[in-house]
């Protein structure tokens, strides 16, 4: 390698086959951190094990995303708080295994960034029906987390929840704001534009929007940087 080169640190992005908001949220965040930058690859959205991961299909992502040097590999997505956690921890753990490179994911991340800043009373914006909902309020209670109110946007198919404008997220962020006590309102899914609301807080209650693709991109640069490491499951 040629000496006189200097790059941008980067972090290596893994994202669903059908995602349209991650790479505009990296870009968007990017756009001050010229000394930053996003590299990504895409596995398939469907086809996975009810229980986890096509691995396979990871392990061809993560070695391509190796091929750009990154500091840190990201699986941006939110599915691992649907099939508990647990899973989200193994595919970290292999992609480290298979690449040397430090991994995480949108899903850990979160936990993470709810648990160090004691927001343990959150409205939940998620993507799915609603037995979807219930199933994230029994994970992310196993983490601690209470989802006290939720609201679910009944879309099956992810291509759409691209389709739902920044309005519509708030106005539902909005409403659950105003039915309970909250210390945070998450919104849950990488397919829902919600980045855009994440500098707002809801009515005169000042209830902080939280975007698990910002928090999963910013979790993967405090991981990058060594500034914040993932704390031990609940």
């Amino acid at each position: 390698m040629n000496q006189s080169l200097r790059f941008p640190r980067a972090i290596g992005i893994i994202l669903p086959s059908s995602n349209r908001v991650v790479e505009r949220v990296a870009r968007s965040i990017l756009g001050e951190r010229p000394d930053l930058d996003a590299c990504f690859t895409r596995v398939p959205y469907a086809g996975h094990p009810p229980d986890g991961y096509d691995m396979p299909a990871f392990h061809r992502a993560a070695d391509m995303l190796a091929e750009t040097r990154p500091d840190v590999i990201l699986w941006n997505a939110t599915r691992g708080a649907l099939i508990g956690f647990e899973p989200d921890r193994r595919l970290a753990a292999f992609v480290e295994k298979e690449t040397g490179i430090p991994c995480t994911t949108t899903a850990l991340a979160t936990v993470d960034h709810l648990r160090r800043r004691n927001l343990r009373r959150i409205g939940l914006l998620a993507q799915g029906a609603d037995r979807e909902g219930a199933r994230l309020k029994q994970t992310f209670g196993a983490e601690g987390i209470d989802i006290v109110a939720g609201h679910c946007l009944g879309i099956g198919d992810n291509f759409e929840a691209a389709g739902i404008t920044p309005e519509e997220i708030h106005a539902h962020a909005r409403r659950l704001a105003s039915v309970a006590d909250l210390d945070a309102v998450l919104i849950w899914s990488t397919n829902l534009a919600g980045h855009a609301l994440t500098r707002l807080a809801l009515n005169e209650t000042r209830i902080p929007v939280l975007d698990s693709t910002t928090i999963g991109f910013e979790g993967a640069l405090d991981y990058m940087t060594g500034s914040c490491r993932p704390l031990a499951p609940a």
